[in-house]
Formats: structure tokens, C-alpha cells, sequence
């Protein structure tokens, strides 16, 4: 095998990454253990056959040798892929030439033990692994698995052999596999090490590869066309590829008695034959074990689970935000399981489901499921086409026509993933509200408890319970208010209000806003964005309780307030502000940006230490409020506002604005800057007579309370509330079910 070559390989798939941009993730090298290894890799596309070794020499810095279909060894190609130590599946000392290189260990090995290209990935049938190609339908080929224990055992036996003196043996050995001595065999044992690729987003289309060969061939047959149009879409179009080394597998552990069995019954046939019958069962567990490894460690999309969730789901028909829950939920429980990998974009944005912010992972999986004919929205329900679901598929034309259904093929290996996404869709949909809104309740809280701890510091960290964010759960309430405490307090803030609207029959949920409510440095963290996020998390946790659901804040939670109303404006019933700071009085104000940047400069030049910060210990509640602030926050703060400001006129609920008249921080016009920017119909300025910014504590708070509680109850559909039954749900819950 030609070093040059295999290095020169390496180079031109690293100069093709940058130049197509392909992005290509690398997780389990940990795996990659300095042992003879026999590697064992899935295979869905021709790419793997270059990308595995290709990786394997990247981070292990070891050559590896491929066995290929005997299709491609012809011409230059098969000159090529010779070079790079590649071997036909025809060749005629193919097996032992792999057993005798990982008995010395002269090099590692790559084998796709599926045989052909699994199109369709349908590898299950009635529980138990099965391949299903046009040519054959059956287990996994024990071909690879027989050769790591034929090597392993060789070497055993050839090594005691040796300790014995026993000519015979030894020579039978050294002749079979051309061995040159004990001194040249490796002592370490063999392993097998699963190797699982993923391709994220899957989908094809025409592209500039699959055109080239169609100009260059005339006739180019439909089978390399279908495959240089998946694989040329995987390159060209942003297809994220996956390569997962997983834990090795001591082939060792799977030649049990073997050797000893096999001595017994010496005089009944060949060293060869004694071998091979023993170790064929042994070849089916080892294989069988490879496999599923292999296909569990597949990295769970969005795709997988709306795919199989379409599967599985036993209406025709489904409301858009159920199915937008139950993947949620199922997502969820598979991102905080350990024995389920999954993608990257399952951890970032995926409460976008609940929040009905767009998410774009989600869209492009219906998108999907749409061109294919089996979905078609009607209103606010997904008809579900289960012709199309379940119709056959030609195995060569599958990934073009039918992704949805090899995605879901893929996923069926899984079994935590599919049992959870079966169990979530066919859920009773009060049972499936009551579970989202306590699955983010339960995300919630796992995230103050984490911040709390990552940031606590004795002298600056409130007590616990000021920062947690609280439900008060008004039982047979039909409208729901959610609400955003202030600018460095906590949701303990607008206790005193949620506690009053509570008392008068409405659901309250109190968010935390990130970096608040823990240690003041957790501020220099976070974005204004991530407050408007938080703020969405809990309106759509009260829409799980509550049909009406209305949205508000004092201070900076009432400036993302009507944010959040501008932003889907179609979700929101209603919406009230207090004291929005739209225009702030200190005049040193539009100084923050310039200083924050010029901080920020002095911290890479390693001028400065950190960001900038200044006392706060003039609050007016010092029990709740950080004592000190940061330019960056401040900076934030003002992003907020100003962006806040600029889509007012996106808002169309009904909105109440309320305005102290001598506000020592906040302009009083700000109020009425808000009311002529609002695009809503039915909207109030209410100015109250108030020298102070925090008016929803202390004296004359009940008159705001009073208020905003006649807002929000006209606003609910049945008009007046029933005396409700009152009860406060606690920050955590044993059961989140």
C-alpha cells in the first residue's frame, strides 16, 4: 500500500472539504484504541468507502486497508483504490491476507459487513436484524465477525503451537498465512470497533455532479444516476456527515471454549475445519452484537422522529400544535437519555416546537413530508395520506422518491426512540398538554438550578427561592397570564401580582429571565435574545393550561413583552407593560455601545480583565435586585427596547401600557410613544400617578393589580371566571408525566 498515495488522498478530501464546504463531525475518537483493529461501518452512500479510512488516518495517524465491491476494481479507478490498499471481495487470498494482517497487526482493516448500499435502511424485521436487498433478504453477512475470530484464534493457537514445539502445527500456520515467526505476531488481542455514519439533512435532488455525467453519458444508467444524485446532494448541498467511532468490542470475549473444544475432538477433522465449525455461531453473536451497535449509534434528527412519528400515529388526522408536542416531548426524554445519541439541533432550538417560533429543522421536515404526498395542512391539522406512508418502493429509486420512509426505516433500531415517539403521538391530548407544560416547567428549573450552582458566590448570589420562575395554577381557569419581572431582579419581583390575578381565577406563570435571579457575572452571558426566549417558553407553557393566554411584564419584561407580541402576533390574546424602558433619563445612556466595544478591544489586546461594572446598590429592592450592573447588560438592555420599538407596529392584540407619571428612570412620553407605534385596535395608555419606577411593590401596587386584572378578564371568551380552585404547582415535580 503506497503511503504517498493514501497521503495525497487525504489531502485532496481535505481541499474538496473547504472547497464545497462540506461539513463533516468526528465524535467517538476516543474509541480509536491501539489495537489491531477490524473497523466496521454501515453503509448507505459510495462516500464512506473514502471518508472512513480517510478519518481513521486523521485522528489515529494508522493506514487502514478496505474491502470493496469487485465492481470498482477495474481500470485506473481499480488501480487507484489498490494503491490505497483497498481489495476486491473477489480477490482469491482476500481472507487470508485480512486474517494475517491483524494477527501481525501490519495493518488495520475497514469492512461494510451489509454487503451492498442499504437504500431503503430497512435492517428490522419482527424485532430482529434482517437486510433487505433486491438480491437477498436475510441477517447480516458474519464474514467480517469470522475473520477477527479466525485471527484471534490463529494467533492463540499458532502461539501455543510455538510453546509446544509442535512442527506440524507451526508450519501449517506460517505456510497458511505467511507468517515469519512468533516475534512477528502482535500480543495484544483484536478488536472491532462499530463505525456509524449519519447524514443530516438527507435530501436529494438534481444537482451539478449528476448533471455532468448526464452530459458526458448518454446513456447513463438510472443506478449511478440515482446514486450520484443522493450522494452528489450530500456534498454540494449541506448535508452535515456524521462519522462515530464506537466503544471496541473485545473479540476475545466471544471464542468462550473454542480452543479447548476444538483440541478435544483434534483427530476428527482439519485444523481448518475444526476451527471454522466452531467458530460459526460465534461469528453470528459477535456479528449480530457489531450491528446493533452500529445502528443504535445512528444521531437522532428531527427527520427520524416526524417520520416514524407519521408511522406510527394511529389517527388521519392531527392538530398542528399536538404533532409539534409530541415530537417536542419525545425529543426531550431522547436528549436526556444516555444511551441514545442525537443531533446537535435536537439540543438547539428545539422548544421552537412549543414556541411556535420558526424553526427551521421542523420546516424543512415537512416540507418533506409534504413533496412526498403524505401529509397536506387543512387549517390547523395535518391530513395524513397512509397510502403513501406504506406504498411499495423500488429499492434503487427509494431515496429519491421515499426519504420519509427510509428515515423512519433508520429508526426503527432504536428502540427507546421509537417506543417514546409512538407513545407521545397517540397520547390523549389533555394528558399530552399537561405533559409539554410540565416538561417545560422541568427544562425550566433544570436551567435556574444549573446557572445557580455554576455561578454561586457567597457575598453576591440571592437566596434560591427569589430566582426560581412559579406556576399558580387556577383549576377550570380558561385564560392564562405569563409574566416577565424587571431588568436585574427575579420572578419573585411580580409575586405580589401573579399571587392577585391568581386570586381572581387566572393561571400564572412567572419566568426567569437568563442571568438573572443567580450571581450578577451570569449577566455577562447572555443576549436579549435569550430573555425573549425565556419569555416565549413560559406563553407556551400556560397555553397548555389555558385557551386564552395573555402576555406582560413590568420594566424590561414588559418591553419584551409586547416584543413577543410582535413577533407572532397571530398567538397572542392580549398584552400589557409597565413601565417599558423605552427611553431611559441617564443621559449616559447611548454612551454603553461605544464603551462596550471599546472593552471589548482592550480584552483580546489583554488590557482588561473582564467587563465592566458599576454599583446598583440604590435599588429600590435591594432584597431582590443584583447591587451591581454591567455595561454589557445595560448594552443589552437598550437592544431590547430599541428593537422592541421597531416592530410596535406588528403588534394587533389588545394591549394596556401603563406609565407612572414621574418616573425617575423611565420617560413618561415613552408610554405614549408605545401607544401611537401599537398596531392593535383595542389598546390603553393608562398614566398613574407614581414618583417611583417599581410600582407593582409597596404602597399603591394594588391599584396597577386591579387593572391589569380587569384586562385580562375581559379578554377571556366566556366572559366572567367561576370562583376558581386555587393551587401553586412547586418549581419541580417527582413525576413529569
Amino acid at each position: 500500500m503506497g503511503l504517498r498515495t493514501y497521503k495525497a488522498t487525504g489531502v485532496a478530501i481535505g481541499m474538496l472539504r473547504k472547497m464545497l464546504g462540506i461539513k463533516l463531525r468526528v465524535t467517538g475518537t476516543e474509541n480509536l484504541v491501539c489495537r489491531p483493529t477490524l473497523f466496521v461501518a454501515n453503509h448507505f452512500t459510495r462516500i464512506e468507502t473514502f471518508l472512513v479510512p480517510y478519518v481513521i488516518f486523521q485522528y489515529a495517524g494508522r493506514q487502514v486497508r478496505s474491502l470493496g465491491t469487485h465492481s470498482v476494481f477495474q481500470g485506473a479507478i481499480g488501480r487507484y483504490f489498490e494503491a490505497i490498499g483497498g481489495m476486491s471481495t473477489r480477490h482469491p487470498r482476500r481472507n487470508r491476507t485480512i486474517v494475517r494482517e491483524l494477527m501481525t497487526w501490519r495493518h488495520d482493516w475497514v469492512i461494510y459487513p451489509e454487503g451492498g448500499l442499504i437504500k431503503n435502511k430497512k435492517t428490522i424485521h419482527r424485532g430482529r436484524l434482517q437486510l433487505e436487498h433486491p438480491d437477498r433478504q436475510g441477517p447480516p453477512h458474519t464474514g467480517a465477525a469470522m475473520l477477527a475470530l479466525k485471527a484471534e484464534t490463529s494467533k492463540r493457537r499458532y502461539l501455543e503451537a510455538c510453546e509446544d514445539d509442535d512442527r506440524q502445527r507451526i508450519e501449517f500456520y506460517e505456510n497458511a498465512f505467511g507468517i515469519a515467526g512468533p516475534e512477528g505476531i502482535c500480543p495484544t488481542g483484536i478488536v472491532m470497533v462499530p463505525v456509524t455514519l449519519t447524514f443530516y439533512p438527507m435530501r436529494p435532488s438534481h444537482n451539478l455532479i449528476n448533471r455532468l455525467a448526464k452530459f458526458f453519458v448518454r446513456d447513463l444508467d438510472p443506478r449511478i444516476e440515482e446514486e450520484l444524485t443522493v450522494e452528489g446532494s450530500i456534498l454540494l448541498k449541506g448535508s452535515e456527515i456524521c462519522i462515530h467511532f464506537g466503544e471496541p468490542i473485545e473479540v476475545s470475549a466471544y471464542l468462550g471454549k473454542v480452543v479447548a473444544l476444538a483440541r478435544r475432538v483434534a483427530g476428527l477433522f482439519s485444523e481448518q475445519r475444526r476451527t471454522e465449525l466452531f467458530l460459526r455461531k460465534q461469528a453470528r453473536r459477535l456479528t449480530d452484537a457489531c450491528m446493533q451497535r452500529i445502528y443504535s449509534n445512528l444521531e437522532v434528527s428531527i427527520d427520524h422522529l416526524l417520520s416514524y412519528g407519521l408511522r406510527v400515529y394511529e389517527g388521519d388526522r392531527i392538530i398542528a400544535d399536538d404533532l409539534r408536542a409530541a415530537i417536542y416531548l419525545a425529543a426531550e426524554q431522547l436528549s436526556a437519555s444516555d444511551h441514545v445519541r442525537v443531533h446537535p439541533s435536537l439540543h438547539n432550538g428545539i422548544t421552537s416546537l412549543v414556541t411556535r417560533v420558526p424553526y427551521d429543522p421542523w420546516a424543512s421536515a415537512i416540507e418533506l413530508a409534504t413533496r412526498e404526498g403524505i401529509i397536506r395542512r387543512e387549517g390547523n391539522e395535518f391530513v395524513i395520506n397512509r397510502a403513501a406512508l406504506h406504498e411499495d418502493h423500488d429499492f434503487h429509486t427509494i431515496r429519491l422518491e421515499k426519504m420519509m420512509q427510509v428515515l423512519a426505516n433508520e429508526l426503527e433500531p432504536i428502540r427507546p426512540a421509537v417506543e417514546s415517539v409512538r407513545e407521545h403521538v397517540n397520547l390523549d391530548v389533555a394528558k399530552l398538554r399537561k405533559r409539554t407544560a410540565q416538561a417545560i416547567h422541568d427544562r425550566e428549573s433544570a436551567l435556574f438550578d444549573r446557572d445557580y450552582e455554576e455561578s454561586y458566590h457567597p457575598d453576591e448570589s440571592k437566596p434560591r427561592d427569589l430566582g426560581e420562575p412559579y406556576l399558580l395554577e387556577a383549576r377550570g381557569a380558561t385564560v392564562g397570564a405569563v409574566l416577565a419581572h424587571g431588568y436585574l431582579a427575579s420572578p419573585q419581583q411580580v409575586r405580589g401580582l401573579a399571587e392577585y390575578l391568581h386570586g381572581r381565577g387566572i393561571t400564572v406563570y412567572a419566568v426567569r429571565l437568563p442571568g438573572h435571579g443567580t450571581a450578577p457575572q451570569q449577566l455577562t452571558r447572555v443576549r436579549w435574545q435569550d430573555w425573549l426566549d425565556s419569555l416565549l417558553r413560559g406563553e407556551a407553557l400556560i397555553r397548555q393550561h389555558c385557551d386564552t393566554v395573555v402576555v406582560g411584564g413590568f420594566s424590561l419584561g414588559g418591553a419584551l413583552a409586547l416584543l413577543a407580541a410582535a413577533r407572532r402576533p397571530e398567538t397572542h390574546d392580549g398584552v400589557f407593560s409597565i413601565n417599558a424602558p423605552m427611553k431611559l433619563r441617564d443621559r449616559r445612556a447611548p454612551l454603553v455601545g461605544p464603551l462596550v466595544m471599546w472593552n471589548s478591544v482592550m480584552r483580546r489586546l489583554g488590557l482588561s480583565r473582564g467587563h465592566y461594572r458599576i454599583s446598583n446598590e440604590e435599588t429600590e429592592s435591594p432584597d431582590i435586585n443584583y447591587g451591581v450592573d454591567y455595561l454589557w447588560t445595560i448594552r443589552e438592555l437598550r437592544r431590547a427596547a430599541r428593537m422592541c420599538r421597531r416592530h410596535l407596529a406588528q403588534v394587533t392584540a389588545p394591549a394596556l401600557i401603563i406609565q407612572s407619571d414621574q418616573d425617575p428612570l423611565v420617560h413618561t412620553d415613552g408610554g405614549r410613544d408605545v401607544l401611537q407605534r401599537l398596531g392593535s385596535q383595542d389598546k390603553v395608555l393608562s398614566t398613574l400617578p407614581f414618583d417611583r419606577h417599581l410600582i407593582i411593590r409597596g404602597e399603591g401596587s394594588e391599584t396597577v393589580f386591579a387593572a391589569i386584572a380587569r384586562f385580562v378578564k375581559r379578554l377571556a371568551e366566556d366572559g366572567e371566571q367561576p370562583e376558581p380552585v386555587v393551587e401553586e404547582l412547586p418549581a419541580k415535580t417527582e413525576d413529569a408525566a
